[in-house]
């Protein structure tokens, strides 16, 4: 059984799904020509000047090397068939109670929708997501039994006085300046990192509407809600990530409670249509 946490009664209302809004969280893929606010990209022409290819539209970073197991994880794809979800009722308007977040701590998670028109008026899905909050001492029951919210790679030990001059010296392998025969890797200052240990913050909870011509790719360790579809019918994604197998390093789920006589976390959802139609307007 998952972890559970407490929240107060609150409601949130959707924001179209743009790069901006969603970057603390993680990525929007989208048509640069025919989407406003799209961050550059570089583009080359393909396939005999018929096609525009625009590179490295998301970033896909494998990060298990800091799990606790050290297993190495591989490409996943995979496909979800989404059914629409039921909503409540509050104040004569559909709300969607938000009830259970997820993360995958080490991997990044990408969902494209697949037979979703842009023109399509009627269905759309939902992107529930949480800032992490710093972390917390937890008791085991508080953490659900699971032990460590999160694996983390056990701290540095300092260097004795010989490992310090001997990593001084030039690698006899590598003419560097380091005691391993692997070099580095090098590393982006703009790689999205894992989002680290904390729980979601519940107070800032966020919504936003995705349309079809609209994929997403949270970030590694971004807390969100399992995907949300509105409307009239399915949808078809392929959901790309890492995994390695190990079920507390590939996914972590927990529980989100209303407070004593509170209704808890719902997210003001309305009518699908009236969501996929306005953000095509600026189009």
């Amino acid at each position: 059984m998952p972890p559970r946490i407490s929240s107060s009664s609150r409601t949130i209302h959707v924001s179209e799904l743009d790069p901006a809004s969603f970057a603390p969280f993680g990525e929007v893929i989208q048509n640069p020509i025919t989407h406003v606010g799209t961050p550059s990209l570089q583009t080359v022409g393909a396939n005999q000047g018929s096609a525009v290819k625009w590179l490295n539209v998301t970033k896909m970073q494998n990060w298990y090397e800091l799990g606790s197991s050290r297993k190495p994880a591989s490409v996943s794809m995979n496909m979800f068939v989404c059914k629409p979800r039921n909503l409540e009722q509050k104040d004569e308007k559909s709300v969607f109670p938000v009830k259970i977040m997820e993360r995958h701590p080490f991997t990044p998670q990408t969902f494209v929708p697949l037979g979703l028109s842009k023109e399509d008026r009627g269905t759309c899905y939902l992107v529930i997501v949480a800032p992490t909050l710093p972390v917390q001492v937890r008791t085991s029951k508080e953490d659900g039994g699971l032990g460590p919210a999160y694996p983390v790679p056990s701290p540095r030990t300092k260097r004795s006085l010989r490992e310090r001059l001997l990593g001084a010296r030039p690698n006899l392998f590598t003419n560097d300046f380091s005691t391993s025969t692997t070099p580095a890797a090098a590393s982006s200052s703009d790689e999205p990192k894992p989002k680290g240990p904390g729980f979601p913050d519940v107070d800032n909870v966020r919504a936003f509407i995705a349309r079809g011509d609209q994929a997403v790719t949270y970030g590694p360790g971004t807390w969100h809600a399992p995907m949300v579809v509105l409307g009239e019918k399915a949808i078809e994604f392929v959901v790309v990530q890492y995994a390695n197998g190990v079920a507390l390093e590939d996914c972590q789920e927990i529980e989100i409670q209303a407070e004593a006589g509170g209704e808890g976390i719902v997210v003001e959802v309305g009518d699908a249509s009236e969501h996929t139609m306005s953000p095509r307007a600026k189009l």
